[in-house]
């Protein structure tokens, strides 16, 4: 299960590394994720292309950080089809990159 939603390699490397504030980073994770979520809804119902791009961007790039590569590769999806203005059917992905995060934040509480 945890590999079909993460790097395993990558997140036990992390976890190494950052020793007794692993905890701490996947906390400040799931907090600053769970307030991207509706920031994306946002611009997406506004149709701010750009906002989207850079929130996409950013959720891409944190959810890389902690080794959660197929919600990153969703963010990056959206962070794509918002540069190329391209907003039509978002919703979907919206939805999927939701439903991920879900999985992903279960998945790191047990972690912590």
């Amino acid at each position: 299960m945890l590999a079909d939603h993460f790097d395993v390699d990558s997140m036990d490397m992390l976890r190494e590394v950052m020793e007794e504030e692993f905890s701490d980073l996947l906390t400040v994770y799931i907090d600053d994720s769970a307030q991207r979520l509706p920031k994306l809804r946002s611009a997406l119902q506004a149709g701010a292309s750009e906002e989207l791009r850079e929130l996409a961007h950013s959720f891409k790039g944190a959810s890389g950080n902690i080794s959660a590569y197929a919600l990153a590769a969703l963010c990056f999806e959206m962070e794509k089809a918002a540069k190329a203005d391209e907003l039509d059917g978002l919703d979907v992905l919206l939805g999927r990159i939701e439903q991920e995060f879900n999985v992903v934040q279960s998945l790191l509480r047990e972690m912590i």
